[in-house]
């Protein structure tokens, strides 16, 4: 997925600016009946998208933190890094191919753009939806899995230096789509990301959707990431 592009974030920015206590909890819903029914079915159809993406991945995570740790509880004269790098390294090339195809499939959700202006201009407006919360709860469980494994394995991997230097850019490669597929997603139902915020912040995981929102540009779009997670 191509940058998000910053004139565009500006100019969306003064709809979406609001404080995160008011996201979602608003009962004015300025939109028109076309216009929510469009949105909900853009929130159904990236939920399906990233849910698809969960099921395929987490089994993947849980696999890449057991071999770590399996091998992080060996005595020192115990650890083979080789084997470690076997054993990781093509879980980690399966999961960022599935998360490129999936960034691929959230890019092809909205090709016109047509839905993306139309939520973002009415994102502050209304009660999150439950095909927002849905699908904010699977991004949730996205970055916990991805993000939160990613972050995980490299201060792991900070005792193996071989390893590390081996599975270092891997790490940073399947860090990509995922800052592509919250971006992406941000972009065309930006307030999805404050239910998205309020869910991490209760798992202590603020970090991962703040390094993204930076990364992605979204903390420029509106104010309420910054002041939701950067802000305490």
């Amino acid at each position: 997925m191509s940058q998000i592009d910053p004139q565009e974030f500006q100019q969306s920015r003064q709809h979406v600016g609001v404080d995160p206590s008011e996201s979602g909890s608003s009962s004015t819903d300025e939109r028109s009946p076309e216009e929510r029914q469009q949105d909900k079915e853009l929130a159904e159809r990236l939920s399906a998208l990233i849910e698809d993406a969960n099921s395929r991945v987490t089994p993947l995570t849980k696999m890449i933190r057991q071999h770590i740790e399996a091998m992080f509880s060996r005595k020192d004269d115990e650890r083979d890094e080789d084997e470690l790098i076997k054993q990781v390294k093509p879980l980690l090339e399966q999961a960022e191919k599935i998360l490129n195809e999936t960034e691929g499939s959230i890019r092809g959700a909205d090709p016109d753009k047509r839905l993306s202006k139309k939520a973002t201009r009415h994102v502050a407006s209304h009660k999150a939806t439950p095909e927002e919360q849905r699908l904010a709860e699977a991004l949730k469980v996205l970055l916990e899995e991805v993000g939160g494994t990613i972050e995980w394995a490299k201060n792991k991997l900070e005792s193996f230096p071989k390893a590390k230097r081996d599975l270092g850019p891997l790490l940073d490669a399947l860090g990509q789509p995922l800052t592509q597929i919250i971006g992406g997603v941000g972009l065309l139902l930006t307030g999805v990301l404050n239910l998205v915020g309020k869910l991490l912040s209760g798992l202590g995981l603020d970090s991962l959707l703040t390094g993204i929102a930076t990364a992605t540009g979204l903390d420029k779009l509106y104010g309420s990431i910054g002041k939701m997670l950067g802000g305490k």
